[in-house]
């Protein structure tokens, strides 16, 4: 297991122990001195984000869940609004601002959880061949790392494109059906 899966591995038991300390202390003078410990790590887990976000498959199912977490949020933001009273005519607007942000939050966590579903509880695809070319596609900070194995594209993690770039050799990989991230690889003898 390498440094970033390990970083990506405790982030949701981080938030799990978190939620519980949080909510254990939270009237006792320990409150203040443990949120600032949370905020702490929470602000190291949301810096190394972006560095280590295609780092591993861990880490690319964290982003995923935290979408779905996200999107539910923005969507259920609009269960604490105040009840609109008035004519027609003054309501027209915010409810039209509150139907549109539970749409764009029930969207994201849709289309996230999808990924998911597709990625763990369907069966993977199974793709065997060479490695016909590897790349980056995109701006060299959000990149997305595709590779072709028998004329099938797939993404990848960081570090397995590095080795995929090098050697371009004889696999056998799973793939999963939502985010096409390769899972699973199994290298073959030529």
């Amino acid at each position: 297991m390498t440094t970033a899966e390990f970083i990506a591995a405790c982030f949701w038991p981080f938030v799990i122990i978190a939620v519980f300390a949080l909510l254990k202390a939270r009237n006792t003078k320990a409150f203040p001195y443990l949120g600032k410990i949370v905020f702490a790590v929470a602000v190291v887990y949301l810096g190394l984000l972006p560095f280590y976000e295609k780092s591993s498959i861990i880490a690319v199912n964290d982003v995923h869940v935290g979408l779905v977490f996200v999107g539910l949020a923005i969507a259920g933001s609009q269960l604490w609004q105040p009840q609109l009273y008035g004519s027609w005519r003054d309501k027209a607007k915010p409810l039209a601002s509150m139907i549109l942000i539970v749409l764009l939050g029930s969207g994201l966590a849709w289309y996230a959880g999808r990924m998911l579903f597709l990625d763990h509880l369907t069966s993977r695809l199974a793709i065997e061949g060479r490695v016909d070319r590897a790349w980056r596609s995109g701006s060299s900070r959000k990149a997305d790392y595709l590779v072709r194995i028998a004329n099938q594209t797939v993404k990848v993690t960081e570090p397995l494109y590095e080795r995929l770039e090098k050697f371009r050799p004889m696999v056998r990989v799973e793939v999963g059906r939502g985010s096409n991230y390769v899972y699973d690889i199994e290298y073959l003898s030529n």
